[in-house]
């Protein structure tokens, strides 16, 4: 569990970086983006835009706690109005304070490599919770691949946009994208089920197929995933051509595994599954959250994507546990792991952000020589 220290030229490469990004969504751009320079404004001037990050990850958190105490891992059981609203409530509040830190950073002249860090790296956390809120929201069932669909298509979805965040050095959004009209009609959901009840979900559209609303609803965020999963090869065909386009491919077969093993876990031994669905979900959850952030890393210190150890053990220890014939033993793997790579995301985090926050002498929760009001 050893993580050597980033090199001094690593550390030197966060002060030539540079985010780019271009969001093509309507939605931010007509409406949240410009209310939000306003709103801004109002923000007192020593609120750092990195507890600002930290206090919009939190909403997620209480919201996938009161969401799981109505009714824990069972994705077949209808929600109460009231965390139907909070599901979708504290969404918004995720979405406004997510958009609002960066505005606050360059208000105060705090916008920092290690700022970009903090935003993405909280990010990574806030898709699993809100994969959790979603999935409880759209009652996806327990039985079959729909319970694993809205993780599916986030974890990939994300990852994708990471990667091609690595790969052409600009991370874009275009008209219709998750973490702008996404975010927003998960709060609209919320709302709407809150007033309405959580019947609607349950309406059964395809008798054959077992398909409802919310199932199909599902299928529209797998499909979502997947067209990051196009955006990506599309965008490195037109800028590198064919072969770095295959190369893309081959590089990504490892985090394939993450998401469709499972799936496939899931078609042959849905008994175990459904008893113990949740420490499979948190177990590629956390193989998700480790590669992605070392990733977001790697951007930033403009470094080489190479063989991630953690990630190798993590995703071979993963697929071997699922396929142990006795459950017993397959279930105590599987917590072991989980505490193995709960213990190391945490310390690689904790020393990546050490780093690159002494490296640029930066407090990480304060506002660093804020000017003077004009």
């Amino acid at each position: 569990m050893c993580i050597s220290p980033l090199s001094q030229q690593k550390l030197e490469n966060l002060k030539y970086f540079k985010y780019r990004s271009t969001d093509d969504s309507l939605l931010y751009n007509k409406c949240m983006s410009p209310c939000l320079n306003k709103l801004v404004n109002y923000l007192p001037r020593w609120l750092a835009p990195n507890l600002i990050t930290i206090i919009s990850l939190s909403f997620n958190i209480i919201a996938a706690y009161i969401s799981w105490s109505d009714g824990g891992f069972d994705f077949s059981l209808k929600l109460k109005s009231s965390t139907c609203f909070v599901i979708g409530f504290f969404q918004l509040v995720y979405q406004l304070l997510d958009n609002i830190d960066g505005k606050q950073a360059r208000r105060t002249g705090n916008s920092t490599p290690f700022g970009m860090l903090m935003d993405h790296g909280c990010d990574v956390f806030t898709n699993i919770f809100t994969a959790y809120n979603l999935s409880k929201l759209l009652i996806v069932g327990n039985d079959g691949c729909f319970s694993f669909s809205v993780f599916f298509g986030l974890i990939l979805g994300f990852y994708m946009m990471t990667y091609e965040e690595y790969k052409l050095g600009e991370m874009h959004f275009p008209p219709i994208n998750g973490t702008d009209e996404g975010n927003f009609f998960i709060f609209l959901l919320g709302v709407f089920l809150s007033i309405v009840g959580h019947d609607p979900m349950t309406y059964i559209i395809s008798s054959k197929f077992s398909i409802t609303v919310g199932k199909l609803i599902a299928l529209f965020v797998v499909l979502g995933g997947f067209s990051t999963v196009f955006n990506l090869y599309l965008h490195t065909y037109k800028k590198k051509g064919a072969k770095e386009a295959a190369k893309n491919f081959l590089d990504n077969i490892p985090f394939y595994g993450v998401v469709i093993i499972p799936l496939l876990y899931i078609k042959f031994h849905l008994e175990f599954y459904q008893s113990y669905k949740w420490i499979i979900l948190v177990n590629a959850c956390l193989i998700f959250a480790r590669v992605t952030i070392d990733i977001q890393i790697k951007i930033l210190t403009n470094d080489e994507l190479s063989c991630n150890i953690m990630f190798v053990f993590s995703n071979i220890a993963f697929i071997l546990s699922l396929f142990l014939q006795v459950e017993s033993v397959k279930f105590y793997t599987l917590i072991l792991l989980f505490a193995v790579q709960s213990v190391e995301l945490g310390i690689f985090i904790f020393t990546r952000a050490k780093e690159i926050s002494d490296y640029l002498q930066i407090r990480i929760f304060c506002i660093n020589n804020p000017p003077s009001q004009v």
